[in-house]
């Protein structure tokens, strides 16, 4: 019997269409990367079942790939816009159609194990603990965000229910038959904050295509040749959502200050990504008087991003809090720049690989100054991140997670005294559980960066932790 894996999460990328409504939460890094991660387990013959919140147009059921199903479980819900989720009751909608199909197959079609995708917000969390009870199975939490770490809160509700909800996270936690994060930083303060209960907390990274393709798309020089701007501008980048915890209003500002004293050569900006926040973005870019320098291209399928990407001479990641920050990784394989704040798991990848690139949060005029210099010094600047392609690879390649995730089911099963078959060629239960990055290594960026003045663990974010209600 090969293992029945039950997937709970409000975040799933459904790439079988090409256009998402903002209102429902445009796709993030979360998203794509459990879909790739559920891509590569089917192969490896772990059949799925995903619990997930999808949008209107997309069917019910899918099967998206052998032995992967896709499964819309949303409540009805009035459609009222919010900022920070897209729309007003999402993810309370998920969370009551998902624990509706699990009472529903309390008597059949019982998975093995289920396994809870969790951001800080709250209904994620409480998912896990009554699956489990309902279906009389373990569960395993995988943490794309910790409200245990240095997480923001996002709004004055938001940091109303932070000490309830990083209360609730401790008891899921606790009450987890297996736990993943995707960086040790946050790995370690988890264990810390769960003393004197102990907690194995297994560190599974993100993963990258280390060869995506890049033929997909509109190149970016067509896109600026659309907008009326020179193709031959150099391109300054922002990828993912637009969205708060993203830091799209330092972005705006970075533009405004290179504005005011542009380098030798035209400088553009390119936005890839939407999100609930982006007609505040635009409105702010407009204000600034900037909106003849800026290009928008809204929501793009996952596999046109690559292209879009290359074309970016240098990527700003401005973010308030960062678990991973899947999108540095992805350009850096690509071997474009990467300019961020020093927050999250940010500080191993891009202070490991380029960590002259890496500046104090919310220090704009930082920002400024190392988007100059790559400007300045592209091809300087792009020879050290190739040089730090292996690393990337070796850390972030895409057998690295799938391999990490069946390990942390046999010992998740093996603890509970059963389970299904999940094949051969994989590590077992008895496998070291080493880190996804070590934060004390050196890799090719030279010495292991140290950490910034807040000194805390990552804090993550794909998108803002629940908002309740």
């Amino acid at each position: 019997m090969r293992l029945r894996v039950l997937r709970l999460t409000p975040f799933f990328h459904h790439d079988c269409v090409d256009r998402w409504p903002a209102e429902f939460d445009a796709v993030g890094g979360m998203q794509v990367q459990i879909l790739r991660l559920s891509r590569q387990l089917a192969r490896r013959g772990v059949r799925q079942e995903v619990l997930t919140v999808g949008f209107p147009g997309l069917p019910r059921v899918r099967e998206d790939s052998p032995g992967l199903v896709v499964r819309i479980t949303r409540a009805p819900m009035p459609r009222l816009r919010s900022e920070l989720t897209g729309l007003v009751g999402l993810n309370l909608a998920w969370f009551l159609g998902a624990m509706a199909e699990c009472a529903r197959r309390r008597r059949s079609r019982r998975p093995d194990l289920i396994q809870v995708h969790a951001d800080g917000q709250l209904w994620a969390l409480l998912a896990g603990p009554i699956a489990s009870a309902l279906l009389r199975r373990p569960y395993s939490l995988v943490l794309h965000c910790s409200r245990l770490g240095v997480y923001q809160p996002m709004s004055r509700y938001d940091q109303w229910q932070h000490r309830f909800v990083a209360a609730v996270e401790r008891w899921a936690l606790r009450r987890a038959d297996g736990v993943c994060a995707l960086t040790a930083r946050t790995a370690d303060v988890v264990r810390a904050a769960l003393r004197p209960h102990a907690v194995r907390v297994d560190v599974v990274p993100d993963s990258v295509d280390p060869e995506p393709p890049v033929d997909a798309g509109v190149p970016v020089a067509e896109r600026l040749r659309a907008a009326g701007l020179p193709a031959d501008a150099k391109v300054v980048g922002y990828v993912g959502r637009v969205a708060h915890e993203k830091g799209w209003a330092h972005f705006v500002e970075l533009a405004a200050r290179l504005a005011a004293d542009p380098p030798a050569e035209p400088v553009v900006f390119l936005v890839v990504g939407d999100g609930p926040q982006r007609p505040r973005m635009e409105e702010r870019v407009a204000a600034a008087g900037l909106s003849d320098r800026f290009v928008f291209t809204g929501f793009l399928p996952n596999h046109e991003v690559p292209l879009t990407m290359s074309g970016i001479d240098v990527l700003v990641m401005p973010s308030v809090h960062e678990e991973l920050g899947g999108s540095a990784i992805e350009a850096m394989v690509l071997g474009v720049p990467v300019v961020a704040y020093g927050v999250g798991g940010l500080r191993d990848t891009v202070g490991t690989v380029a960590p002259e690139l890496l500046v104090p949060p919310q220090d704009v005029p930082a920002l400024v100054r190392a988007v100059r210099d790559v400007l300045a010094r592209g091809a300087e600047h792009r020879a050290r991140v190739r040089a730090g392609r292996p690393w990337l690879e070796e850390n972030f390649g895409d057998g690295v997670g799938v391999d990490r995730t069946v390990a942390h089911y046999r010992r998740v099963l093996a603890g509970r005294g059963g389970g299904g078959d999940l094949g051969p060629g994989v590590p077992g239960p008895g496998v070291p559980n080493p880190g996804a990055l070590n934060p004390g290594v050196p890799g090719p960026g030279g010495a292991a960066p140290a950490d910034p003045p807040d000194g805390g663990a990552s804090a993550a974010g794909q998108r803002p932790p629940g908002s309740g209600p």
